[in-house]
C-alpha cells in the first residue's frame, strides 16, 4: 500500500499531538513551530523540483516525524524519529520499500547531511531553509537559547558569531531549487554575520577616554549590561512561550473541531435515519449531539479572534496608558501618530519595559481565557461521549 493522503494527515493530526503534549518548554526551536515550517518548505521544494504527488507525500510524512525524537533525546534523535515513522505506517499497512524511503529521508538529515536520493536532498535542504532566509537571526537566536538550555552550552556573540559564520559558509543547498532562491541571501546573510563581528572588534578595542572611571563604576556598568540582557532574555522567553502555548490551544481546538465536525455529520447521514424507525435511540443521539454541539461552541470561542477598537490617543501614550505592540490597539491609526506613539515610548526605557509587561499580562489573560475555554470543551466531550455510550448501551439492552 502507497502512502495515502490520508495516511499523511494521519501523520500531521499525530505529530501536533504529541509535540504539543511530550515537548519540552525549554526547546524553543525545534518544537512543533519548526515542524511546521519544515512542512511549508517541502510542499515549496518539492513544487519547484516538480516532485510527483507519492514523492511529496514520502516527505511530509518524513518531515513531520523527523525531529518527534527531541521528545526523548538529543544525540540520536534521528533515529527515533524513524522508528517512530515506521511504527506509525507499518500500522496503516505501508509497504516496506515506502516505509524505507520515508525512514532514509529522516536519517538523512542528522549533520552532517549527506544526501543521496532526490527526497533526501529535498528534506534536508527544507530543515535547514533558514540559513537562506531574512529571519535567519530570530531563528539562530532561539538555537542559541535552546542550548544553552537544553546542552548547557552558552556562548558570548562573538564565539557565536564565529561559530554561525563557519557553519553557514561550510554549508551548501543540495537542491537545484534552493540553489536559484535562497543561496543569495544565504550568503547575505554571512556577510551580515561578518559585519556583526567586525563591530563587536570596533567596541572591544575602543579606548576608555574617561581617566576617572572607577573600578567601582566599571563593576556597575557591566551589572547594567547583565541586567539589560537579563530582562531581554525574560521578556523574549515570555513571549515565546506565550506564542507557543496560544498555537498549542489552538491546535488542540483544531482537534475538537475536526472530531466533533465528523461525529456531527455521521449522526445527521446516518443515524437521523435510523432514529426513525427506532424511537428509543432519540434521547442518547440527542444527547450525544448537544455534546458534540457544545464542545464545537467552546472550540471556536477558543480560536476566535478578539480585535479592539485599534485607536489610543496622545493623552495615553503621555500618561503611559497606551499599548502600542499590540496591532489590536493601533490598527485602526495612521502611521504618522503611530510612529510618534513609538518614538516617546522609545525614549523612555522604563515605559518601554512597562509597555513590555503591560503586552506580557494581557497576552498572558488572553491564553487564559483561551485554556478555560478548551478545558470545559474538552470535559463536556469526554464526559458527553461516555454519558451518550451509556445511554445508547441502556436503550440497545432494554429493546432486546
Amino acid at each position: 500500500m502507497k502512502i495515502t493522503t490520508e495516511i499523511q494527515q494521519q501523520a500531521a493530526d499525530h505529530v501536533r499531538v504529541f509535540l504539543s503534549n511530550e515537548i519540552q518548554e525549554q526547546y524553543c526551536y525545534h518544537n512543533l513551530l519548526h515542524t511546521e515550517n519544515v512542512i511549508n518548505a517541502i510542499n515549496e521544494i518539492s513544487a519547484g523540483m516538480r516532485l510527483n504527488e507519492q514523492q511529496r507525500l514520502i516527505l511530509l510524512v518524513a518531515g513531520w516525524f523527523h525531529d518527534a525524537g527531541y521528545v526523548s533525546k538529543i544525540e540520536g534523535h534521528e533515529q527515533v524519529g524513524a522508528r517512530m515513522a515506521a511504527q506509525f505506517l507499518e500500522q496503516r499497512n505501508v509497504d516496506a520499500e515506502y516505509i524505507s524511503q520515508v525512514s532514509s529521508c529522516i536519517l538523512s538529515t542528522r549533520y552532517p547531511q549527506h544526501p543521496e536520493s532526490i527526497l533526501e536532498q529535498v528534506i534536508c535542504d527544507a530543515d535547514l531553509l533558514h540559513l537562506g532566509q531574512k529571519d535567519f537571526f530570530q531563528k539562530t537566536a532561539l538555537i542559541r537559547e535552546e542550548w544553552s538550555l537544553t546542552r548547557n552550552l552558552n556562548y558570548t556573540d562573538e564565539q557565536w558569531h564565529a561559530l554561525n559564520i563557519e557553519f553557514i559558509s561550510n554549508h551548501r543547498f543540495h537542491t537545484a531549487y534552493c540553489q536559484e532562491n535562497y543561496d543569495k541571501r544565504k550568503n547575505k546573510n554571512i556577510v551580515l554575520i561578518a559585519k556583526l563581528m567586525k563591530k563587536n572588534k570596533k567596541k572591544k578595542s575602543l579606548p576608555i577616554t574617561n581617566e576617572k572611571t572607577t573600578a567601582s563604576e566599571s563593576e556597575t556598568n557591566w551589572e547594567g549590561m547583565k541586567l539589560e540582557r537579563g530582562v531581554e532574555t525574560l521578556f523574549r522567553t515570555t513571549a515565546h512561550n506565550h506564542m507557543q502555548l496560544s498555537s498549542m490551544a489552538d491546535t488542540k481546538a483544531h482537534i475538537l473541531l475536526t472530531i466533533n465536525s465528523i461525529i456531527i455529520s455521521f449522526m445527521i447521514s446516518i443515524l437521523s435515519k435510523r432514529v426513525e424507525h427506532s424511537s428509543y435511540l432519540i434521547w442518547p443521539t440527542a444527547l450525544l449531539l448537544f455534546s458534540c454541539l457544545v464542545t464545537v461552541v467552546f472550540a471556536v470561542l477558543t480560536t476566535k479572534p478578539k480585535i479592539s477598537k485599534g485607536v489610543f490617543t496622545k493623552e495615553q501614550v503621555a500618561r503611559g496608558e497606551a499599548n502600542l505592540m499590540f496591532f489590536g490597539n493601533f490598527h485602526n491609526m495612521d502611521l504618522k501618530t503611530y510612529d510618534w506613539g513609538v518614538k516617546e515610548i522609545i525614549k523612555d526605557r522604563n515605559y518601554l519595559y512597562s509597555s513590555m509587561t503591560r503586552d506580557t499580562y494581557y497576552l498572558g489573560k488572553v491564553l487564559a481565557l483561551k485554556y478555560r475555554y478548551l478545558n470545559i470543551g474538552y470535559k463536556v466531550f469526554m464526559y458527553g461521549l461516555i454519558v451518550s455510550v451509556i445511554a445508547y448501551g441502556i436503550c440497545f439492552s432494554f429493546m432486546r
